[in-house]
């Protein structure tokens, strides 16, 4: 069995439990990261790669249970043990956090031997599981050796692909005076909100991925537009809004299940649910939902950005602008977005990569 350092990865709103899980992580010698709740721990769970997970219930956002449920329904930590550790005492609630599927339940407040012996236990079973399962791919012999050679193949490939089409988005984004962290942002902006809104896992990996070509068209854009150095006249309006159009068509008809998002969104994301939005002046449900996220994200961010002619927005600020506009938003997406607005102010403070201008969302508002 592999003897690598166990990874804990803790969600709780409460900073005294933060600080006591993360002593208490320390002292039995295994590395710890600590999240405020569980929008945070799905986005963190991918690249910290736990050993463990231990959740609060009452969380703001994604309860622990939500939190349990969506993590046991991911292929990649559907076998990762869940400690939920909770104030509410009822039997209804064991249950429940036992139905979500975790492995264990802990009352608070925490009686740190029996925290200790709760970890330990459910790491050794994690590692026993991890054992049998490594020693029976092992047994199934060249088959299993053969399918393991086409995944990682499958994989490769799919992170070229990843990676070429961040490099083309890129590629327009610099045309128009852009840098890598509006590119970065968005989709994790995106992404967030739809988890919480309740989007399948598929979904929010296909918005994720697709979001960052959200406005591949402005390649298709002349430089005399594009490059302009101050606000649009009405004709450059015009213009600019063809980026919309010219981005579907660059991403059209193909297979992929993200690069139809890319597409569906390139052609959406400035529709308006008010039906003042462009190019088709779609209003409602007619607009798809990857298109509807991408929306709103993209002109927080733009508001959030400094610009040539106007500073930066707060978070604040921006919050209230983009209430006001309310009605151009789906009433669904507003209230998710504002319900996690926090987390959209931490995720651009956490990404930045030195701001430039932001020339086409100027029109956005």
């Amino acid at each position: 069995m592999k003897s690598e350092t166990p990874r804990i990865l803790v969600a709780d709103d409460d900073k005294f439990y933060l600080m006591m899980f993360e002593e208490l992580i320390a002292d039995l010698g295994y590395e710890c990261l600590c999240v405020t709740n569980g929008l945070e721990a799905m986005e963190k769970v991918r690249t910290f790669m736990p050993s463990l997970i231990i959740s609060d219930v009452l969380m703001p956002g994604m309860d622990g249970f939500e939190l349990t449920r969506r993590l046991k329904a991911d292929p990649l930590t559907m076998h990762t043990p869940v400690l939920i550790v909770t104030s509410l005492s009822d039997m209804a609630s064991k249950v429940k956090g036992l139905e979500c599927g975790a492995s264990e339940l802990l009352s608070k407040p925490i009686d740190e031997t029996e925290f200790r012996i709760r970890v330990k236990n459910l790491l050794k079973v994690a590692r026993y599981e991890t054992y049998l399962f490594e020693h029976g791919k092992m047994l199934e012999g060249e088959v299993v050796s053969k399918s393991a050679q086409l995944e990682k193949a499958f994989s490769k490939i799919r992170g070229v692909y990843i990676e070429t089409v961040y490099r083309l988005t890129l590629a327009a984004e610099y045309r128009d005076k852009e840098t890598g962290g509006h590119i970065k942002r968005i989709p994790l902006y995106a992404q967030l909100l739809a988890r919480y809104m309740g989007l399948s896992e598929a979904e929010v990996e296909a918005i994720y991925f697709a979001a960052p070509m959200h406005d591949v068209g402005k390649i298709g854009i002349a430089d005399a537009v594009l490059l302009k150095n101050g606000k649009f006249n009405k004709d450059e309006i015009e213009v600019m809004k063809k980026h919309t159009t010219i981005g579907a068509n660059i991403l059209r008809a193909s297979d992929s299940d993200i690069l139809a998002t890319a597409e569906e969104i390139a052609l959406t994301h400035h529709e308006s649910w008010d039906g003042s939005g462009y190019p088709r002046g779609l209003s409602g449900d007619n607009i798809p939902m990857s298109g509807r996220i991408v929306h709103i994200v993209d002109i927080y961010d733009a508001l959030r950005s400094r610009r040539p002619y106007k500073e930066p927005f707060d978070h604040k600020t921006t919050l209230g602008i983009l209430n006001d506009e309310k009605h151009r938003f789906s009433p669904e997406v507003m209230k998710a977005f504002l319900e996690c607005g926090d987390e959209f102010n931490r995720l651009f403070k956490e990404n930045q990569i030195g701001e430039m201008d932001i020339v086409m969302d100027a029109i956005a508002l």
